[in-house]
């Protein structure tokens, strides 16, 4: 094993967070020898809530390396040298000038692609599914919200949805659903939900705004991160509020028995190409056009199939074509989508744990299109 460091904050950087189980929004420093053992370097006002709140041992302040006045690079560089650590891998989003100031000094610093705290981050225990559980409940419950929101809306002459006597947009929906995962404990740090009506629906990752029409496909997106646990969830679904035309229908049963399908084969041992390659194949031989064949620019299926989630709302493992193989205890979604400019888009997203003879799905919400 070789010695690693990061200078980061920990709310927003998922290694540091995994390696230290401290949170701050202030930078810190973490230093790992060759033996594996931790250390956490942080400022004096800090240093109490480090002890109680982190999984390390050894917890030293910036105190400790000549005072308040020390560049945080110089401190770095003095925690090193007392460490007896001459070389150090560091994430590829470290800081130059840290990494600068240590090489002038005769310190060997190499930037890796993915450490392998990110690697073991993929595998998650048993007592992380169960935060990732907890985060698709609330996951969940605002989705009803949304749902019936829609559902209960009424219709005015122009096909556009109505509540209490105003337009309903998607902005409305987006707030009912934030307020719900605020109540249910979460946040909305992976970005705000998805609720993406008509044309918009044809863009995966449009935010939606404006009025919601009746016949229209409107695709909720909801990816929210559990406060007290700092684990993800990530769920879709796409619904109408009355039929929709024919081409979305058709869309929406050729996306959920591609999904279906695909949920079918993810185990322990298969490879995240073959689980995004079927879904290719599926779509292929409906007539639809796949990142695959190098057809699809905006139409038909135009990204992988789905991804990690964990810490990070995408992380690895990524289920597209690749090399990577699907690991027991990796949780990761399954959203195949279907997009058509001018017409509208289909996407469903499940999110399961891979097991050794297959996967559970972790997704209770049902799928239902007209609404």
């Amino acid at each position: 094993m070789k010695p690693l460091l990061m200078v980061s904050g920990s709310m927003y950087n998922a290694d540091m967070y995994y390696a230290t189980r401290f949170l701050s929004l202030d930078n810190f420093i973490y230093i790992r020898n060759a033996e594996g053992k931790g250390m956490l370097i942080v400022s004096p006002m800090e240093y109490e809530r480090a002890k109680k709140e982190s999984i390390l041992s050894e917890i030293r302040t910036t105190a400790d390396y000549d005072g308040s006045d020390t560049r945080l690079e110089e401190i770095v560089l003095k925690a090193l040298r007392d460490a007896g650590i001459e070389e150090v891998e560091v994430p590829k989003y470290f800081p130059v000038y840290i990494a600068d100031a240590l090489r002038n000094d005769g310190i060997t610093v190499t930037p890796v692609e993915e450490s392998d705290l990110t690697k073991r981050r993929e595998i998650k225990a048993e007592w992380e599914i169960q935060h990732i559980k907890a985060a698709q409940r609330a996951c969940e419950h605002a989705m009803r919200i949304a749902i019936d929101t829609i559902r209960g809306a009424g219709i005015d002459d122009a096909g556009r949805l109505i509540v209490n006597g105003e337009i309903l947009t998607s902005e409305y929906v987006k707030a009912r659903i934030e307020h719900a995962l605020i109540d249910s404990g979460c946040s909305c740090d992976g970005g705000e939900p998805i609720v993406a009506s008509g044309t918009q629906s044809a863009d995966p990752h449009a935010s939606g705004h404006g009025a919601i029409f009746a016949h229209e496909p409107v695709i909720i997106d909801i990816f929210p991160r559990l406060k007290s646990g700092r684990y993800f969830a990530d769920m879709t679904r796409t619904v109408s509020r009355g039929e929709p035309p024919d081409r979305i229908k058709e869309m929406y049963d050729a996306v959920k028995y591609a999904q279906e399908s695909a949920e079918r084969i993810v185990r322990d041992g298969v490879k995240c190409a073959d689980v995004h390659n079927l879904v290719c194949d599926i779509f292929e031989d409906m007539g639809y056009k796949t990142l695959r064949t190098r057809e699809a620019e905006s139409r038909g299926f135009i990204h992988f199939t789905g991804h990690g989630v964990g810490l990070d709302v995408h992380e690895s493992p990524s289920v597209g074509d690749n090399d990577s193989v699907l690991r027991a205890g990796n949780v990761i979604t399954i959203e195949p989508g279907l997009y058509e400019p001018g017409s509208g888009g289909v996407r469903l997203e499940d999110m399961v744990v891979v097991r050794r003879k297959g996967c559970e799905n972790l997704t209770r919400y049902e799928k239902q299109l007209v609404i």
